[in-house]
């Protein structure tokens, strides 16, 4: 079995694994032989693809994470706001998962627009089971884990498809209604007394950030509950690498980039580690391209997650990326559903959208490494156009020459004038509205506080990753302002 977008089916492929829906109990069953009736309706509900089966990839067994009709169920639970069945299905979850030694998450899932938000919730409540069982959760831990998961998002039922869908960007309106879905999903587990507290605060709190720049009462650190950590490590994570009508999905190793960039400062560092060690990061039946031009197929996982077991699409050899001598040189370009830059129209944490642009808006990079410079630059100048200066005071001085920028993104420790001093004295300048988010190795609270009280909007912990620097950016400048 191996997986095949659904730009790349072709009539007569044969169906290798149940599509299902809210609406239909099996759009596709497996063994249905493709047509072009049956691809045109999965290109038309934003299905990203269909595994398929075929001589290239019979000898692919990807392991199912629970069984198909347990998912379903979980699936109408959400649908019909049953807090009862969910309860019910939640504990059905964790019995199937702790039963078993390993847990297969390695299958892209098969989910259409319409039924995103249900299939999003039993897809959370599975990966925070596994990433739960990972950190050494008890059974009963598990359980209101699990419970928490699958009802994170019920808020979002009573907003508008057009709001959730949107493919522009949302106004300060529109972005206030997303923001209080956490608060809609625990007045409906509210309703219900024989929901623990431990469940409901979970998911009230599932958008809080470390830095306590989440939403949507500002909570930090050890404020935040730990379920409530590991609900929003696995909701960004499944949110970034799904399918929607605005944006096409990141590759596990992108989305792995973001969490990564965000440890300690959005996510808890654990979490995030937990969750990827137990995703791989090349799922079998997906199709990669090596640095020596050559296609494959991910067959299975190997020692090293990043060198997986794959097949030669020319000549059906099986290669060991992480033990085969004359592979030794030869690393992963591209994979799966994603492009191999991954610029362009994605979702961020909190759901905003990018704006339809046409000029650039100007972005201000302050920071005395040249190396930091270049990564900046490389990540944000198809997007933005990318002022790189070497110091505070050469900002300083653009800045009274030219005229402010969209954004500054300032280091924090340089030479002569740090990036604190920099931004007080632009601010001192009567610059009082640029937003500015800051950049440094230090993540002490004394630090932050300090940038907090300059009015920045964020704070990137170095070194700084691509991906992540990126997604922050697209959201400051379409998150709403408060």
């Amino acid at each position: 079995m191996r997986f095949v977008e659904t730009d790349k089916l072709e009539p007569g492929m044969i169906v290798g694994r149940d599509i299902v829906s809210t609406k239909n109990a099996s759009v596709l069953r497996k063994g249905i032989q493709l047509t072009a009736r049956y691809i045109e309706y999965l290109q038309e509900k934003g299905y990203v693809g269909v595994y398929i089966t075929d001589s290239l990839s019979e000898e692919i067994q990807i392991q199912e994470p629970i069984e198909p009709k347990l998912f379903y169920e979980g699936m109408m639970a959400v649908s019909e706001e049953n807090v009862d069945a969910m309860e019910k299905t939640a504990t059905e979850i964790v019995s199937f998962i702790t039963k078993r030694d390993e847990v297969g998450l390695d299958l892209i899932d098969l989910r259409s627009y319409d039924d995103y938000t249900y299939h999003h919730s039993v897809n959370v409540a599975v990966y925070c089971v596994v990433v739960g069982k990972k950190l050494g959760l008890s059974e009963n831990d598990l359980r209101l884990l699990c419970q928490a998961g699958i009802a994170h998002d019920l808020g979002k039922m009573k907003i508008p498809q057009a709001i959730l869908n949107k493919e522009g960007k949302l106004s300060d309106e529109e972005y206030a209604c997303i923001k209080q879905h956490p608060k809609g999903s625990f007045d409906i587990l509210s309703k219900n007394y024989g929901i623990s507290a431990v469940v409901k605060q979970a998911v009230l709190f599932h958008h809080e950030n470390e830095n306590g720049t989440g939403y949507p009462l500002g909570k930090e650190g050890n404020e935040i509950p730990y379920l409530a950590k590991i609900i929003h490590v696995v909701d960004v994570y499944d949110a970034l690498t799904s399918k929607r009508p605005y944006k096409k999905p990141y590759s596990p190793i992108a989305a792995f980039e973001y969490l990564n960039g965000g440890k300690g400062i959005l996510f808890d560092e654990k979490v995030v580690e937990a969750l990827i060690s137990v995703i791989p990061a090349y799922p079998a039946g997906i199709d990669i391209m090596l640095s020596n031009g050559e296609e494959a197929i991910v067959v299975n996982q190997s020692a090293d997650s990043l060198r997986p077991i794959i097949k030669i699409k020319s000549d059906g050899r099986n290669v060991n990326l992480y033990c085969d001598a004359e592979y030794a040189s030869v690393y992963i370009t591209e994979s799966g559903t994603t492009q191999k830059d991954y610029a362009g129209k994605i979702e961020t944490l909190n759901e905003n959208r990018q704006a339809v642009k046409q000029l650039k808006k100007k972005v201000m990079v302050v920071d005395d490494t040249r190396m930091t410079l270049m990564v900046i630059k490389e990540a944000l100048q198809q997007e933005y156009d990318v002022i790189a200066l070497n110091s505070g005071i050469e900002a300083i001085n653009y800045i009274k020459e030219r005229g402010i920028p969209d954004l500054i993104l300032m280091d924090i420790e340089m030479p002569i004038t740090n990036g604190i001093t920099a931004v007080r004295t632009i601010r001192e300048n009567g610059y009082t509205k640029v937003p500015v988010m800051f950049m440094s190795a230090a993540k002490d609270r004394e630090t932050i506080l300090k940038c907090r009280e300059l009015g920045a909007i964020d704070y990137i912990l170095k070194p700084v990753k691509p991906v992540y620097i990126y997604e922050r950016i697209s959201e400051a400048f379409h998150m709403n302002r408060e």
